[in-house]
C-alpha cells in the first residue's frame, strides 16, 4: 500500500495536478477530513490498550485512510488558493506526501513488531 502511495504522491509531484472541488464545497471536505483524522486517531489510542490485534489493524488502516485523505485536501486546497505558487506546491506536496509515506511506513513496520511479539508469546506459553 505504501509503495502505491509513494507512486500518487511523485506523480502529484512531478506533474503538479491536484483535485479540485467546485465552490465551497472544499470547505465541507476539509471539514469531513478533519473529522475522520481526529476520530481515527483517537480510535487507534483507544483500542491499543484492548490488546486486539485484530481491532488495532483495523484502527491503524482507518489512521493512514485519514492520513490520505488529509494529503488530498492538502492537494486541493494548493490547487484551489495557490494556483500560481508551483514551486511552493510541490514543496509542500514532497514533503507531507513524504511524511504520510514515513508515517504509515511506521505504522507497518509497528504493527509487525508488534504481531511478532504476541507470536512468540502465544508460542512460548505452548
Amino acid at each position: 500500500m505504501n509503495q502505491a502511495l509513494m507512486g500518487i504522491v511523485m506523480y502529484m509531484v512531478y506533474q503538479n495536478q491536484g483535485f479540485t472541488y467546485a465552490g465551497t464545497l472544499i470547505y465541507a471536505m476539509a471539514a469531513y477530513t478533519f473529522y475522520i483524522t481526529i476520530v481515527a486517531i483517537i480510535n487507534v489510542v483507544r483500542y491499543r490498550k484492548y490488546g486486539s490485534p485484530i481491532l488495532s489493524a483495523a484502527k491503524v488502516v482507518s489512521l493512514t485512510s485519514a492520513l490520505v485523505s488529509m494529503l488530498s485536501l492538502e492537494t486541493a486546497m494548493l490547487s484551489q488558493f495557490g494556483r500560481h505558487q508551483e514551486e511552493f506546491r510541490r514543496m509542500m506536496l514532497s514533503i507531507s506526501g513524504g511524511g504520510v509515506c514515513v508515517i504509515v511506513l511506521g505504522m507497518a513496520i509497528g504493527m509487525i513488531v508488534q504481531s511478532t511479539r504476541q507470536i512468540k508469546e502465544i508460542s512460548n506459553r505452548e
